[in-house]
């Protein structure tokens, strides 16, 4: 780093964290649901959100504005502001009554870093944005990452009439219009907001949603890589309803016992990639119900619903385990003489985040002698980013009780020591170094 050292900001970052608490908990209380938060995309909750952090970064000298799509941009203006700038950032949408710091955290910490490198009399060499994207959160449009879509193009137009909120069943063009946002003019521009032309790197801080950081008792990572993943979401088994009493095995067509091996088919799978070291895989069955209106006690199960969700962080891990549930459905659906309707399979890539990043990333840590660990994540606004050509990469924060619920209980702690890294990193990018 050049011009300000890495003592000097993390100091900065700590002179910043009431200013974060206070902003943590007037925006926890604007958006409380009657447990946790509610902030639903392009609603008056994530808006109110969104306002509540503009007012901040006016106070703290920042230029603010919001994007035709909604998102919010906080800028440090650089010394020439016609080379690319560094953009950080989170989204500010929650799920139906979750927890205060998925998401915000990481438009919270990109506010503080530039407000720690300002404070610090930096006048960098590009400008530094902080963006607060909305609809990262799949529940409430059916698709994942709507503002970071938008901010690169990555949306086709004719999706804002056709997307529905679940809660409201009226289109994303109606609540942006709502909220005062451009609709015609994402309809009309063929030009993205944010392109490799304008922004040199994307570094998004977040919580954890799993509980690896708090078992090794590490504040922090810095992932390698976002999980792709192979989803069926409607899957199901077709087989007969019979007495149970009066049924033998060898006349049941049991779809639940069908269903119930399959899974632990593939569960087994799943043990076998740990033992051939295949890294960073995940096998979940979210749902599995019989019908509520024919099943009993004494009822052989005539058909079951479920889910199949697989993660991991190559394309070849998802297509073998597609062939590997196709077949397995095939095989036990034969032998237990049901059939097995998997429907249609969704998912996405996986997404490497960018190891010169990753390196930089890592190199703050050690600078500032911050513990960190490495493994892969999930699903966030970087993989889009990255996938539009703009080197990513991510910081994430110890965070107890996983996420995705009100018991999110991340330490100011250990929010301040992935600040500190995030602030490092972007000074030091900001000065042209690490990244060509």
């Amino acid at each position: 780093m050049s011009e300000t050292s890495a003592a000097d900001l993390a100091k900065n970052v700590e002179g910043r964290m009431p200013f974060a608490a206070d902003l943590f908990e007037a925006i926890r209380a604007e958006t409380a649901d009657f447990e946790g938060v509610t902030r639903p995309a392009w609603s008056a909750a994530d808006q109110a959100a969104a306002a509540r952090l503009a007012a901040a970064a006016r106070e703290i000298g920042l230029e603010t504005r919001f994007d035709a799509a909604g998102n919010l941009l906080c800028t440090l203006p650089g010394r020439d502001r016609q080379i690319p700038g560094i953009l950080t950032g989170s989204h500010l949408d929650s799920v139906p009554v979750g927890g205060n710091y998925d998401g915000l955290a990481g438009a919270m910490a990109g506010l503080v870093a530039l407000a720690a490198i300002r404070d610090a009399g930096q006048v960098p060499a590009c400008d530094l944005t902080m963006i607060g994207t909305r609809a990262e959160e799949s529940v409430w449009f059916g698709v994942a990452y709507l503002g970071s879509r938008l901010a690169v193009g990555a949306l086709p137009a004719d999706e804002l009439d056709r997307l529905v909120r679940s809660d409201t069943g009226r289109t994303l063009a109606a609540h942006m219009d709502e909220l005062g946002f451009d609709v015609a003019a994402l309809k009309s521009t063929a030009a993205p907001a944010i392109t490799p032309a304008n922004t040199r790197a994307f570094l998004e801080l977040h919580i954890e949603q799993g509980p690896i950081l708090v078992g090794e008792a590490v504040p922090v990572a810095v992932p390698t890589v976002i999980r792709g993943n192979l989803r069926y979401p409607y899957a199901r088994c077709r087989g007969r309803y019979d007495h149970s009493a009066a049924t033998p095995r060898a006349y049941r067509e049991d779809a639940l016992l069908a269903t119930v091996e399959l899974v632990q088919a593939l569960e087994t799978y799943w043990i076998e990639q740990d033992a051939a070291s295949v890294p960073d895989t995940v096998f979940t069955v979210g749902k599995l119900f019989t019908e509520a209106d024919q099943h009993a006690m004494t009822k052989v199960a005539g058909r079951t619903d479920f889910t199949l969700n697989f993660g991991g962080t190559t394309k070849a891990f998802l297509e073998d385990c597609r062939i590997r549930t196709e077949t397995l459905a095939r095989e036990i659906g034969a032998a237990r003489r049901v059939s097995f309707e998997l429907g249609e399979n969704v998912g996405s890539d996986p997404t490497p985040l960018d190891p010169a990043l990753r390196g930089l990333l890592e190199k703050s840590a050690d600078e500032l002698d911050i513990p960190r660990a490495t493994f892969a994540t999930v699903g966030h606004d970087a993989s889009i980013f990255a996938r539009a050509g703009i080197p990513s990469a991510m910081v994430l924060v110890r965070n107890e009780a996983g996420s995705h619920n009100p018991a999110e209980t991340m330490d100011l702690a250990d929010f301040a020591a992935g600040t500190k890294v995030l602030a490092t990193t972007m000074a030091t990018l900001a000065e042209g170094s690490g990244l060509q």
